[in-house]
């Protein structure tokens, strides 16, 4: 019997448009088989080492973004396969100081030659300072800004951060030696968040005085993960509907309240101008003696910069006064040679200021070893190479390259016992605790505030906060942590993903007696 001309038409057209499908299908395992074989073997980058997926895909780069291990694994990749790493398609690490150099601070004119990738920075539609990727309109922030990082600015700054910091012993002699003590990771949030975003735009957030989160620390906390899927879409803009899952359920309904409440602060800062109790960071913004601003996208800048500006004060700040105690703990012979520093140079609490605590050497020395421990650079800050040599090496015009800070700040080429706590690394030879062990470790590898033009401007402003916090506590407690601090490290408990996600760490503060010098 005859098959009916309609049934015949219908198999030759679906076996028409199955050979078409496969004929698709086979084009596009073809393309992509020749793209895997391309950027394994013919790439301008293939001639660098690296994990095999790392060179075909750049999905490997947004699953370690994602781990909280970003730092070691790049660390580890560093050490596997040497001084310079595929970690990408067209994306590169290096490890030496000299890469640094030849990457951070190339300039022509004033402007850097490496530019911004402009990924690395949450998408809000303006790159406020920290993602501005036009060197000349950075450049431009950036000169702006410069005054209120002085000497003139922070000297101005001084009875308001020891304001803070007094309030925090205060409090510590109230609940530090009550039951289990305090707990490091919120104390050092609420004291560094209250500084930052005084020092920002004279705002006052009460934490440490009542005690709990504000909700802006509360929400901010809780969308860590988000704000590294916000970075990870930007280099793969398929994947952005699941950034929107990473924000917790309890987090939704504040949304709306967070993204008004930067804006109304700086609002009200614009009110106050020429208002203030002293010079914050927003005066250089907006001086007193210039018209409002009315055009909705400068101040949508400047609400960019000054959420910027507070999150860049408050993460360094909240990182180091949890983290100092934390190494110290560790480490009772620097404990106590540390404290007899403090106690012997202070008469009384008052005498300790910005000035005074400058010249305690080996208080430098435990401070500068815990940033150097405890990075706050451990993205990477990548960079676009304009066609230039890095390390000896031409690196082509359009490839991403970076730095691991963390990485070359805790290698065995340039620091001696490198995961160790050891702040005799930073005394000259003339101190009476200079170790001659450390006498040739290159403390150039170590660079906590990055450099060159896009290097954080607030470096020396967090190191007088930090002194005058770990001297201040220092001077009016003994400290001394639960037992269960023995089961925790640096190298198991902390997370990286685009805040330090910090353990539980509990201390006793236990008041003292004025030293002996203020008896006599």
């Amino acid at each position: 019997m005859a098959l009916p001309e309609s049934f015949r038409e219908r198999v030759s057209n679906n076996l028409a448009n199955t050979k078409l499908l496969s004929t698709i299908g086979a084009l596009i395992i073809a393309y992509c088989l020749a793209r895997v074989v391309y950027r394994l073997k013919f790439h301008p980058l293939s001639k660098y080492p690296g994990p095999w997926v790392a060179a075909v895909t750049g999905l490997w780069w947004a699953y370690v973004r994602v781990t909280g291990r970003y730092p070691w694994i790049i660390e580890d990749a560093l050490r596997k396969y040497g001084d310079v790493v595929r970690i990408g398609p067209n994306e590169l690490v290096f490890l030496t100081p000299k890469a640094a150099k030849d990457i951070y601070l190339s300039i022509d004119k004033n402007l850097e030659l490496f530019y911004q990738v402009g990924y690395d920075a949450l998408d809000t539609g303006d790159g406020g300072i920290s993602g501005e990727t036009d060197p000349v309109r950075h450049r431009e922030i950036a000169k702006k800004l410069a005054p209120a990082f002085s000497t003139r600015n922070l000297k101005s700054k001084e009875a308001t951060i020891l304001k803070h910091i007094d309030l925090f012993i205060d409090r510590m002699k109230e609940v530090g030696m009550q039951g289990k003590g305090a707990e490091m990771q919120h104390w050092s949030d609420w004291l560094a968040l209250d500084l930052s975003a005084d020092m920002t735009y004279c705002r006052d957030m009460g934490q440490v005085r009542d005690m709990k989160d504000s909700v802006l620390l509360s929400a901010t906390l809780k969308l860590n993960l988000f704000v590294t899927m916000s970075e990870i879409t930007r280099k793969f803009r398929l994947l952005t509907p699941l950034m929107y899952f990473t924000i917790p359920p309890s987090v939704w309904p504040l949304m709306p309240k967070l993204i008004r409440m930067n804006t109304e602060d700086v609002k009200t800062r614009i009110e106050r101008r020429g208002q203030t109790e002293h010079l914050d960071y927003f005066e250089q913004l907006i001086p007193a003696d210039q018209p409002v601003p009315e055009d909705r996208k400068h101040i949508y800048h400047l609400e960019n910069v000054a959420g910027q500006l507070l999150l860049a004060s408050w993460q360094p700040l909240a990182d180091q006064f949890y983290s100092l105690i934390f190494f110290l703990l560790g480490a009772p012979d620097a404990y106590g040679a540390l404290v007899e520093e403090v106690r012997t140079a202070f008469a009384t609490s008052d005498a300790i200021n910005m000035e005074s605590t400058a010249t305690l050497k080996y208080l430098q020395a435990c401070q500068r070893e815990s940033l150097r421990l405890h990075q706050a650079t451990v993205d990477g800050l990548p960079r676009v190479s304009p066609g230039a040599i890095v390390d000896g090496q031409y690196i082509p015009k359009g490839v991403i390259c970076q730095i691991s800070y963390f990485a070359a700040a805790r290698s065995p080429r340039y620091f001696s016992d490198p995961l160790q706590f050891r702040p005799e690394r930073w005394l000259s030879p003339d101190h009476t605790r200079f170790d001659p062990a450390y006498k040739d470790d290159n403390l150039a590898a170590s660079k906590p505030f990055s450099q060159g033009p896009r290097g954080c401007p607030g470096g020396s402003i967090a190191m007088a906060v930090i002194r005058l916090f770990i001297t201040k506590t220092l001077w009016h407690f003994d400290l001394e942590a639960r037992p269960d601090y023995e089961g925790m490290s640096f190298e198991k408990d902390f997370k990286w993903l685009t805040f330090w996600e910090r353990p539980p760490f509990w201390v006793k503060f236990k008041p003292v007696r004025a030293p002996a010098i203020a008896e006599k």
